[in-house]
């Protein structure tokens, strides 16, 4: 390929951000495309000579041992007639000549360009925004839509459905948002890109930002669970022991995570530490309930957790937001009961029992 032919297409392929030998096949899609019409055949190919920037046309005939279409299709004996080393299952490659051909190359590549360089171009932000699913981004308010919420970022538009809005959220046109890429679809061949404000990536992000500790990997996230009514959960676990990893995160009178609670809209998160005891973490991911009481079922995940009365409604929440978190959080399904219902139930299975010993 000549140096300023070569020049010439790696530019637009680097506009249209595709590699340069889709685009050469796109080119000479185009052109067989306007050869085909121009010469009434549907088996016409166009092959680029990248030396000259000049095109040769062929038509070309698949080798079968029983045509069915005479248009597209030869048999060995008259294959071989035109080329005595044709075979069953090769292509037969005839030149044709179009004296304009110079001409409609011209127009056909530049529609192709334009229209098949989108087509790739979009394809290439959607594989790209697929590849960063769970990333932090910052997202420019444009205005509110049908289920939504549109953001302008670097190269497409972002939905933020009204699921994944936080509570109290409250955006003004033109101003950045930090987001989370949730997930990427194809809509009438665009890429659509749906975005949160609720992932628990967005809290870690912000907290990372925070503090140093859980940036340089001294204390870990271990896990994250949040809820779009303005609630969120933190467990954190410090590979130090001088280290404390709930302090890392908040920071001296809460300087670290008060940039946090502001950027989510005022979210009230609660952090706690890990524990190796199980029934330790779940007593602490119920807060604000008080005298927790877990009977851990570890191997099925399960924990009965008891409380006294009065703690039964603040250990569920309101609308059973913090008890779903508690469970999310800690992995654990949570049965939350008062301490009578719990013995009422004990009651109820040690009578079960006793009827079938003695039957």
């Amino acid at each position: 390929m000549s140096s300023d032919l070569h020049n010439a297409l790696k530019m637009v392929a680097d506009e249209k951000r595709i590699e340069l030998e889709d685009l050469v096949k796109i080119i000479e899609e185009a052109v067989a495309i306007a050869a085909s019409k121009r010469l009434g055949k549907v088996n016409i190919e166009a092959r680029f000579l990248r030396d000259t920037g000049e095109f040769e046309l062929f038509e070309y005939y698949d080798v079968v041992e029983q045509v069915e279409d005479t248009a597209i299709e030869l048999n060995l004996e008259d294959a071989r007639e035109r080329d005595e080393n044709a075979e069953i299952g090769s292509k037969l490659l005839e030149p044709v000549i179009l004296h304009d051909l110079g001409r409609i190359a011209a127009q056909s590549v530049r529609r192709m360009i334009h229209k098949k360089g989108r087509e790739l171009e979009l394809l290439h932000l959607f594989q790209q925004y697929t590849d960063r699913k769970g990333e932090v981004i910052i997202g420019r308010f444009v205005k509110r839509v049908e289920g939504g919420f549109m953001f302008s970022l670097d190269d497409l538009d972002g939905i933020l459905p009204e699921s994944e809005q936080l509570e109290h959220d409250r955006f003004t046109r033109g101003k950045d948002v930090k987001l989370v890429i949730a997930d990427v679809e194809m809509d009438r061949n665009r890429p659509v890109v749906k975005v949160s404000r609720v992932h628990p990536n967005l809290l870690k992000a912000l907290i990372s930002k925070e503090s140093p500790e859980v940036l340089d990997g001294i204390v870990e996230i271990v896990a994250v669970a949040r809820d779009s009514s303005g609630r969120a959960k933190v467990l954190v676990k410090s590979k130090k022991e001088d280290i404390d990893p709930v302090g890392a995160c908040v920071g001296i009178r809460g300087s670290r995570i008060q940039p946090v609670v502001k950027e989510l809209a005022g979210e009230k998160i609660d952090i706690f530490p890990w524990s190796d005891d199980p029934a330790v973490i779940i007593a602490s991911a119920l807060v604000p309930a008080k005298n927790v009481k877990p009977v851990i079922r570890k191997y099925q995940k399960i924990a009965d957790v008891i409380l006294p009365e009065d703690q039964v409604s603040p250990a569920i929440g309101k609308r059973g937001v913090n008890v779903r978190l508690a469970a999310q959080v800690t992995g654990f399904e949570i049965n939350v009961m008062s301490a009578k219902e719990y013995d009422e139930n004990i009651a109820k299975f040690e009578s079960r029992r006793g009827g079938e010993r003695g039957r």
